[in-house]
This record gives C-alpha cells, structure tokens and sequence, in this order.
C-alpha cells in the first residue's frame, strides 16, 4: 500500500525521499533543484539564521523571486508565519520578517527500549505536545511490544485537540541496532536477542495504516538534540550511556549515517584488548566494560547486590563501586576521544537518564580527557554537555526524523502534503 510522498506503510520512507512528489511521482530535474532549496530556507528560518526575505537573499544567494516563491509555498504550507518589519539600521523600508510557525506541524516518535517504550508527540521546535512511558519485563515478545506502540499512539493522539496543530501521518520509530537497510530487520542487535531478524514494521496490526520510519535508536536521539538546538549545535557527537551505549554524529547539521544507516557505534569500539565477551560477538567493547549492565555484573561479583540506582545509592561511601563509576567515566572517555579525533567535532552530548544519575563519576572523566587529550587541543576546544531529554531523548528523536525527513514538503499552493495527509 502506498502513502503519500513515496512511502509504504510497510516501509520506511524512500532514501531519496527529497526528490520524489506526491503520491511518489518522479519530480523533474527543476521540481529537485526546487526541492533542495526549499529545504535549504526552511532550515535557516529554522534555525532563525535568517529571518527575512532580504537576509535569505544574502545568505543562499538565490534570486530575490525564488525566495519569494518559497517563502510563499512555506506559508501556504503553514510551516511559517511573518512576523512584522525586521529591524535595520538603514533608512527606507523594513523587510518583513518570517519565522517558524511552532504548531504548523506535529510528529510522533516512538522508542523500543529493553524494559520500555516511549512516545511523543513533539511541535516544529522540537518541543513535547504529550508524552508518555509505558514499562515492561525485559525479553517481552516483539508482537507484544508493539501492540504496546499502537496503544501508545492511540493514546496520545486522543490527548491532543485541533488547536495543537496539523499531525503528519507517519511515526518515527526507534530501534536498535544495526539495522538491515534493506528490509530494515534487526541483525544481532545486543541485548535485543530476542528482536533477532525482525523487521518491527511488520508486525503491526492489519489496520495500522500508517507509514513507519525506523530509525538507529542513537541516531534518532542525536537528530532531536540538532532538532531542538537549532544553530546552536551544528557539529557535533552524540553518545547515549545506559544499560547499552550508542552514538549518533551531526556533521553541518546533516545527520551521519554512514554506508548502511548504523554509524557511530560508539559502544562497540574494544578499549580493553581481551577483555570481556560483548553481545556483538567482540570481546573489550565499551558496552562490555563499562555502561550500567558491565557495572552492575562487576559490582555483583565483587559481592554487591541490587540495582543500578541502589549501586550508585553506596557508592559514594565505598570505595569498590567508587572505583567501578571511575573506570567506567574513564573508558568512555577514552572511546570519545578516539571518536573527536576521528570526525574533528568540536561539542559532546551525553545523554541517557542513567547518565544524569551516574552523572558525578562519568562526566568529569569525560570532560577532562575531551580537555587534554584530542590531537587538535590546541586548535578548538571540546565543549561537553549533558542532553537535558532524559528518558525522552529517543521518542523526542524519533519524532524529529520524521520531521527532518518530511518538511518542508514542496507541495503547490493549495496542495501540500501537510494540507492534504494529515491525520486527526
């Protein structure tokens, strides 16, 4: 069955989705180049780099009469809105001024992790509109667990009213990885085995009717933070610490993929030769040694028992968990600096809800060793900062690549994706 824009609702949404038109037409050679730039404007006003007719002239170089075109599709499109004369020094008359129109469009997300799922419905800012945590016993079967997504959805669209804005009809949906390209199954994804070969599209219900984006669950969550940051990141690593340890990479505000959409496997990178056995089928990778399941396992056989959270409650008075915090801060440290010296980043997000609780013995590590040890220290400084999505960093992200994918949509005036698929 297919949706609009080229997209099966049993597929995720074409790679050259930015060339295709409504209902998966071909676009001609200047329908692409239109596209591209449409792109290219709604961004900048996006990230409030230009905010006028007159400043978007300047910074794309584009004639005076594209940008109009454009801005006039955006409006048409409801993504933005004018705002008034922008100020200027100048005598004569002020440009008008445009700006992102917040609730021109809303996105859901969603995010498979090993004892939960998350949901979110987010604006064109990347804020929260409704959100919600669903838990579960580790292992669920995967046909449980997005039956749990489909309620989740119905849930949250149910809490929203016409005011909030126009919904797109496609989910992004985060998984684990590495993902298959080709048909989007799940291969030898750690501590996931029992998504082994699935592809999560498929096992929603017969009458799902929806279009899903999967999306690499660390990649998803670095495309929320570009998201919500607008220009204020615009190069830079993304690394989830947790149960797992995952890495995304926005590079000029264009997320990396790499060759087969699982870049930036940061927990997978060895940093103890011989060290112990991974879930990827490696021995001494970070995730092995040092995210909270290594912790946990190396606290338990040294004789502690508990949680993560009852771990970290003694730690401070014992110098044994102590020591397990600071070698773990230490080993990450050591896999991001490896990653800054490979791709020249200048800021590192750290995210994950068990990073802010372990945040007194990871960051510091990180932050010091991001400080002394890169090869080009004395070029630029690594700024590191802590993500401040919590828990819902991946449905947040997941929504965002829906978003990132989707707009602007280049529909006609009086025929735009927005104007004519949304839901609700």
């Amino acid at each position: 069955m297919a949706d609009a824009q080229g997209i099966d609702v049993r597929g995720q949404i074409r790679a050259d989705l930015p060339f295709r038109g409504i209902g998966g037409r071909e676009d001609t050679p200047q329908q692409q180049v239109r596209r591209v730039n449409e792109r290219r404007v709604f961004h900048l006003i996006r990230r409030g780099e230009a905010l006028s007719r007159v400043s978007l002239v300047r910074a794309t170089g584009l004639s005076a009469q594209s940008i109009g075109d454009i801005i006039r599709g955006l409006l048409d499109q409801g993504l933005i809105e004018e705002t008034g004369a922008e100020p200027q020094q100048a005598l004569g008359r002020h440009p008008i001024g445009v700006r992102i129109r917040p609730r021109g469009a809303l996105a859901f997300g969603c995010n498979i992790e090993r004892d939960r799922v998350d949901g979110a419905w987010i604006d064109l800012t990347g804020a929260v509109v409704a959100n919600q945590s669903v838990r579960y016993e580790q292992g669920e079967d995967p046909h449980k667990t997005i039956g749990r997504i489909e309620a989740l959805f119905d849930n949250l669209t149910a809490r929203l009213t016409a005011a909030d804005g126009p919904r797109l009809p496609v989910i992004g949906l985060a998984v684990p990885g590495p993902i298959d390209p080709r048909n989007q199954r799940l291969v030898n994804p750690p501590n996931f085995a029992h998504w082994e070969g699935v592809d999560p599209r498929a096992l929603f219900s017969a009458g799902w009717q929806l279009p899903i984006l999967c999306e690499n669950a660390a990649t998803a969550a670095a495309i929320g933070e570009a998201w919500q940051s607008r220009s204020v990141l615009t190069n830079f690593l993304y690394c989830h610490w947790g149960v797992g340890v995952g890495g995304g990479l926005v590079l000029e505000l264009e997320t990396y993929r790499g060759t087969t959409g699982n870049a930036l496997e940061l927990g997978h990178i060895p940093v103890v030769p011989g060290g112990e056995a991974c879930g990827c089928g490696g021995r001494g990778c970070l995730e092995a040694e040092a995210s909270v399941a290594a912790i946990c396992r190396q606290a338990h056989a040294a004789g502690f028992d508990g949680s993560f959270e009852d771990l970290l409650g003694r730690a401070p008075d014992d110098p044994v968990l102590s020591a397990l915090l600071e070698r773990a801060g230490q080993l990450l440290a050591q896999a991001l600096v490896g990653a800054v010296n490979l791709f020249d980043v200048d800021t590192v997000v750290l995210g994950g809800h068990h990073l802010m609780q372990a945040a007194q013995w990871i960051v510091p590590a990180a932050t010091q060793a991001l400080a002394d040890w890169p090869i080009a220290r004395e070029v630029r400084p690594v700024t590191v900062l802590c993500s401040e999505l919590g828990e819902a960093a991946g449905a947040v992200g997941a929504a965002s690549a829906v978003l990132d994918r989707l707009l602007p949509s280049g529909g006609e005036a009086g025929t735009s994706f927005l104007s004519s698929r949304t839901i609700g």
